[in-house]
Order: C-alpha cells, then structure tokens, then sequence
C-alpha cells in the first residue's frame, strides 16, 4: 500500500504524528492491530485520539475517546454510537466516511464543520485509519479529531463557503 497521498495532504502536526506512528506498526502488512498500538508511544496526542469498534451489519461504536474530543462535544462519547451523535444534518456524510475505511482499508483525512445539538459550533479535522487483527479486514478504527480555528465557541457561527 502506497501512503504518499494521503501524507502529502496532512498540514497538521498531531495528524502527522498519528499517522507516521500508524505506518511504522504496520510495518509489511496493510494496517496494524490494535495489539500494535500502545497509548505510551503517542502520548502527546492521546487526548485527541479515538479508538472504535467495526460492527456488523455496518456501525460504529466508540471504545475510547480522548479528552480533547469529549471536552469539545461536552459528553464522554466512550460507548456511544456513532450514529447516535448530532451532527447538523452531516450525519449521512460522516457515517460514509467511516464506512469507506471500514470497506476499503484505506485511511483518509477529512474536515468536518457543523453546529451541534447544544448550538456549538465545531470545526475540527479528522484523520481515520483503519486496525485489522487478521492483518486484512478491518474491524476498528483509531483516529484523531483536531479543532481548527474558533472550534467550540457556545454561539453559532456561520458555515464557512
């Protein structure tokens, strides 16, 4: 698997760190396991890390979530159900993004913006890479969420075109 692609559109530091940490445990094969991933060696970016689980049919459940995201979201999302999150109407793309990794086995970096439930406005990156115990199928994925900019803020603020 060639990963210059997707390397060459990571502008953010934490999301490279991830990602060149994920490369190196996969060493020949096409993704690690989960076994291959130890929180101590990505310590400076735990707090933006989430670890969840494939499900079958298709879904996806939160096994761990860092600190930086569940402060963001203002909930603990360990356990919840990706498509039980409020996503201003985004939900549908953000659950197929999940889905093409979980399908294809292939990472991927998207930027998500939205208002949430509770009128947050959140504006993050998100990097998903995909964990196989086999070695081939992917059954959980570990990813990193990254705010930019004003993320967070208690008011609405407007969709940037």
């Amino acid at each position: 698997m060639n990963f210059m692609p997707l390397r060459e559109t990571i502008n953010d530091p934490d999301l490279a760190t991830l990602y060149a940490y994920w490369v190196r445990q996969c060493g020949s094969r096409p993704m690690p396991r989960r076994a291959d991933i130890n929180p101590k060696d990505i310590v400076s970016v735990i707090p933006l890390v989430f670890i969840a689980d494939i499900c079958r049919p298709l879904r996806f459940r939160f096994r761990l979530v860092g600190t930086a995201i569940c402060n963001r979201w203002r909930e603990d999302l360990t356990g919840r159900w990706l498509d039980e999150l409020s996503f201003d109407g985004e939900l549908e793309g953000v659950l197929e993004q999940y889905a093409s990794v979980a399908r294809t086995g292939i990472p991927r970096i998207d930027k998500e913006e939205f208002v949430n439930q509770e009128t947050r406005y959140l504006h993050y990156q998100r990097l998903l890479l995909p964990l196989s115990d086999d070695g081939q199928m992917p059954n959980m994925l570990i990813g990193i969420q990254k705010a930019i900019g004003i993320d967070g803020y208690l008011i609405p603020m407007p969709k940037r075109l």
